[in-house]
């Protein structure tokens, strides 16, 4: 059975036609797949908490819960998107949550899947309100705050930082090498799977004398791509194309 990838697909009411590509995929390839792994980014809006109900997060939730009846293998790391996202969700949509660094193993070959914001380690601003957005002291007093000021402040936060990512250089907020490197080594693995950067792609390197692959996932705006992993062969492919397949 297929082994599935995707990763930022920024759903939103404003773009319905990913939304209705979402759930073809859902109720069709990815309920027979052997796994599937959503790498980030879920949403377009940032994830306020657990009683979050701004459209289409009702939908998409629904459109996975049952997904999930399905296949019990649907597994979700957080986005940059979703600092807040925690177990919870899982009990809301029925996939499992894996950590911001998870090993797991394709056809033998140990792996490491993140959703890619930790390796962009030259985003010094970005790394900092990353860090201070997962202090547990923040955490516990956003959550706590009335969900109609959640969602005040991260409609208001998320066009700043969208305005300080397109003011950076390429180079900042792309991943750096040797922090792929380091995280390759400290899991002791030679192949990297993530989305963040909406650069697809297959990157080859020799890590430690040895050959290493990292595979970048395209973004769903309008690149909507998924990878397929099969018999020891990675492809990726644009969504409509695996699921006419």
């Amino acid at each position: 059975m297929d082994t599935l990838f995707i990763s930022d697909l920024h759903l939103s009411s404003a773009r319905p036609d990913r939304i209705e590509l979402f759930r073809r995929f859902c109720e069709g390839p990815a309920r027979h797949a052997g796994a599937v792994y959503i790498l980030g980014d879920l949403f377009e809006h940032f994830w306020i908490g657990n009683d979050e109900r701004t459209p289409p997060a009702p939908e998409v939730i629904d459109i996975l819960r049952e997904c999930c009846r399905h296949n019990e293998q649907i597994y979700l790391l957080r986005g940059n998107r979703e600092l807040l996202l925690d177990r919870g969700f899982c009990e809301l949509s029925g996939c499992k949550l894996l950590g911001d660094e998870t090993i797991i193993d394709i056809d033998g070959q140990p792996t490491l899947i993140m959703h890619g914001d930790l390796l962009c380690s030259r985003d010094r601003s970005y790394q900092r309100y990353r860090q201070f957005m997962e202090t547990p002291l923040v955490r516990r007093l956003f959550l706590g705050l009335p969900r109609p000021l959640r969602l005040l402040l991260t409609r208001g936060l998320q066009p700043l930082l969208q305005r300080s990512a397109t003011g950076k250089p390429p180079e900042i907020i792309d991943v750096d090498q040797a922090t792929v490197e380091t995280y390759l080594s400290k899991h002791h693995t030679t192949e990297l799977i993530h989305g963040h950067t909406h650069r697809p792609g297959v990157h080859h390197f020799t890590l430690n004398g040895k050959p290493a692959r990292r595979i970048v996932l395209g973004d769903w705006y309008e690149q909507d791509s998924v990878l397929v992993c099969r018999d020891g062969e990675r492809k990726l492919l644009r969504v409509g194309e695996y699921i006419g397949n």
